[in-house]
């Protein structure tokens, strides 16, 4: 037995397809397949029901998995303790960003980490919310920055700062100073990401205007991706939408007469980074916080 052969069954489990799992660890399907059944061989057990598609565990496959699990991950905390350097930041990380922030964090910490810890190694997936929380659980990432996170236990939560909604529009035309109020706006149609929908309609709610119930049942679009996308579309067929203030870094002169602030309230997100509690890379992900928010909080960019 070795730690390769507890990465396929993990891979099997996850997938619950064996060529999925042979890509994932970038492997032939046949040598996968076969360190699998030698374990089997090994020990007089038989992990997964082939039988099945997609293939499941059997009872005493699902015994393995977990502690196979756990192996692994006492594995990392050898590593990263044995390679642990007090004056030195180094190793790899996969961090998942929030697909309505990703477009503006992302830039900012690769030239801000990129520069100070030439050694550590970011790997970075742009994501929606729900597939955040996905990616955690299965353990496909090491931290992640969202929005409001629903996740329960087993996670450690820190703050990173408050973004600012604003609006950009095409359609909003002579307001003083670029303010507005929520009562300009035209819900009715709006181009709302997805994951804004829930967040923009609670904090509506308590701001007491009519809107909320407006952003629940009226024609409102609810769209997925990159909220940049989103943006092209405004600029090219017009419209209006929830942008971040954070954006306004990137926009051209003529494009920020398009931002619109609010006179009377703000609407806030808290933008936190999510972690597991395990010792690993817990060093690497306490330095991330504090460059993180730093350079968002003060704006030091």
């Amino acid at each position: 037995m070795n730690f390769r052969q507890l990465e396929y069954i993990i891979a099997v489990d996850r997938y619950r397809n064996f060529k999925r799992a042979a890509i994932a660890c970038d492997v032939a399907q046949s040598t996968l397949s076969k360190e699998i059944q030698r374990i089997e061989k090994e020990f007089d057990i038989i992990i997964f029901d082939r039988s099945r598609q997609p293939v499941v565990p059997t009872l005493k496959g699902l015994d393995i998995i977990l502690k196979a699990k756990e192996i692994r991950f006492q594995q990392k905390e050898f590593i990263q303790m044995a390679l642990l350097n007090e004056n030195e930041i180094s190793g790899q990380i996969n961090l998942a960003i929030t697909e309505i922030l990703a477009p503006y964090i992302t830039p900012i910490l690769i030239k801000a980490i990129s520069k100070k810890y030439p050694k550590l190694e970011i790997k970075i997936l742009e994501l929606s919310d729900r597939r955040i929380e996905d990616y955690l659980i299965n353990d496909q990432v090491d931290a992640a920055v969202i929005i409001n996170p629903s996740l329960t236990h087993g996670y450690y939560e820190q703050k990173l700062y408050k973004e600012e909604l604003c609006i950009y529009s095409t359609e909003l035309k002579n307001e003083v100073q670029n303010m507005i109020s929520l009562s300009d706006i035209n819900f009715h149609k709006i181009l709302l990401h997805e994951d804004l929908r829930d967040l923009l309609i609670q904090q509506i709610k308590e701001l007491e205007t009519q809107s909320s119930e407006t952003l629940k049942k009226i024609n409102i679009k609810y769209l997925k991706g990159n909220l940049e996308t989103l943006k092209n579309i405004i600029d090219v067929n017009g419209g209006t939408m929830f942008l971040p203030k954070i954006a306004k870094i990137y926009l051209s002169k003529n494009h920020k007469k398009n931002i619109f602030t609010f006179k009377e309230n703000t609407l806030d997100l808290d933008v936190k980074l999510v972690s597991t509690r395990g010792f690993e890379k817990k060093r690497i992900i306490k330095q991330l916080v504090n460059e993180l928010s730093g350079l968002l909080k003060y704006n030091k960019f």
